[in-house]
């Protein structure tokens, strides 16, 4: 085999209430890469589609080369690889980063023989993802390498794959403007009220149940965030209005994707999705930025190859 192309979806890291620690991929939307050996023993990324023009083609500062690498480098292999991206995330917040690297790793190793597991890529990603977040975060990675909801270990460096909720509909609204993981990391609280982070704890543990029992209604219903949300909801312009459009729209559930700037909602009623996506884009047009809305559904399969030759 010479070449090969892969996929790795786009996510919703931390799910609210869960910081750092939950994540889900989601349908629809992510990253897919076309891998070639090459007879230069390096990695070349040679096209990046989708970015408009933003993301670097040097492979050591794009975190698909990165992981690319890192997983020749760890099976042994001396040859070298070239690369094609297609982005197909529309914004910040959705994982991107981390959707390149999964991506990256998945092809790096698939392309020479696939003898690396998905718990033997994890780390590889983990690490080139942070090559833009600037620290070591799982929730996005864990969520784009194995799909559905997710739990990460961070302290173990491991990620546990909860499960799926079918009956969720996930609606993800894009506004025009960026909104950098490390900017939105430098607000949060150095001190947190017990009372806040029972509150969290509480909701972050009946979201776990809820994927568990494939109780989307609690799912929804438990995503409240009393710590994180109100701090970086200054950093997006018109939040509680588009929060308070999405909720009043159906929607059970509505927070900041990751660090934002997407925010999220979610129905177990599918029939109201496209009524709170319109909801959630009149309501951030009201407040200036324009948004690009997404209904989708969570994504069980996370990273995958989709053709080889």
């Amino acid at each position: 085999m010479n070449e090969i192309t892969v996929f790795a979806p786009a996510s919703v890291g931390n799910i609210g209430p869960g910081f750092d620690t939950l994540g889900m991929a989601v349908k629809k939307i992510g990253d897919t890469v076309k891998a070639r050996k090459n007879k230069i023993n390096r990695v070349r990324i040679l096209e990046i589609r989708g970015d408009g023009g933003k993301l670097p083609l040097e492979a050591g500062k794009n975190t698909a080369g990165i992981a690319a690498k890192g997983v020749l480098q760890k099976l042994g292999v001396k040859s070298g690889m070239d690369l094609w991206i297609d982005k197909n995330i529309p914004g910040n917040g959705l994982g991107s980063s981390a959707a390149s690297a999964v991506a990256g790793a998945l092809a790096a190793n698939l392309l020479f023989g696939g003898r690396l597991s998905k718990e033997e890529l994890l780390p590889i990603s983990t690490e080139a993802e942070s090559y833009v977040s600037g620290a070591i975060f799982m929730d996005n990675i864990g969520a784009s390498l194995y799909g559905g909801v997710i739990l990460t270990r961070p302290f173990e460096k491991k990620v546990l794959k909860i499960g799926m909720l079918k009956g969720l509909s996930v609606i993800l609204a894009t506004p025009d403007f960026p909104l950098m993981t490390k900017t939105a990391r430098k607000i949060l609280p150095k001190k947190i009220e017990m009372e806040k982070w029972i509150a969290n704890m509480s909701n972050s543990c009946a979201m776990v149940m809820a994927v568990c029992k494939n109780d989307p209604l609690l799912f929804g219903q438990a995503m409240t965030d009393v710590v994180v949300e109100p701090v970086r909801s200054r950093l997006i312009p018109g939040f509680y209005e588009v929060k308070k459009a999405a909720l009043k729209a159906g929607a059970t559930g509505c927070s900041i994707s990751g660090a934002g700037s997407t925010m999220f909602a979610v129905t177990h009623e599918h029939g109201r999705a496209d009524l709170i996506g319109a909801a959630m884009k009149k309501a951030f047009g009201k407040n200036g930025p324009e948004c690009v809305i997404t209904v989708t559904k969570i994504d069980g399969e996370g990273a995958r190859e989709i053709k080889r030759s």
